[in-house]
């Protein structure tokens, strides 16, 4: 009988030891991140904005803690814990962490037009029709505009079982973020 373990080393790798690595100590230049939102179902196979596949309405608020590390340049790695109160289709939770690329267009101070993608795990207590597990892969992409220390984004997220559970349709959302970077 062969176990698979690798997944849960992986796993605890991506969401505990690697971003780990980046709190003990800030370098001048990274910068850390508080941010709110609002999510809806989008994209999904229903029609109506706000819906899933099942039809079931979704929506959620989302709060999030960012810590950015300065690679080169414009181009910035983005670490960020997040935990969601999810209202609809039923009342629950989802918590996890994302790995993101994110690349500003300005002027190197970090101001102005960025767009950040990535992805990361997540787990959530919400009993989706649409997935067939509690675990779940994310990949999300988005644009924003930061104006000093405050900035407004739109993100676009993908849930998915990545086929280790039946049923298997994506979970699409669309959030809108609102931060104060420090």
């Amino acid at each position: 009988m062969r176990m698979k373990a690798r997944p849960c080393f992986l796993v605890l790798f991506l969401l505990v030891v690697f971003p780990l690595s980046f709190l003990p100590c800030t370098v001048l230049g990274d910068q850390q991140e508080i941010s709110v939102g609002y999510g809806l179902g989008t994209f999904n196979k229903s029609s109506d904005l706000g819906h899933l596949h099942s039809g079931d309405y979704y929506d959620f608020v989302q709060i999030a803690y960012g810590y950015e590390k300065i690679l080169s340049g414009k181009f910035n790695l983005l670490v960020e814990p997040f935990v969601a109160v999810v209202n609809r289709p039923q009342g629950g939770l989802d918590g996890g962490l994302t790995l993101n690329g994110r690349y500003y267009f300005g002027q190197a101070n970090y101001t102005g037009l960025f767009v950040t993608a990535g992805f990361g795990g997540a787990y959530t207590s919400v009993s989706f029709k649409d997935q067939g597990t509690h675990g779940l892969f994310l990949l999300q992409c988005g644009i924003g505009y930061k104006w000093h220390r405050l900035f407004l984004e739109y993100r676009f997220k993908h849930y998915s079982n990545g086929g280790s559970a039946r049923p298997n349709e994506s979970v699409n959302s669309s959030i809108v973020n609102i931060g104060f970077a420090f």
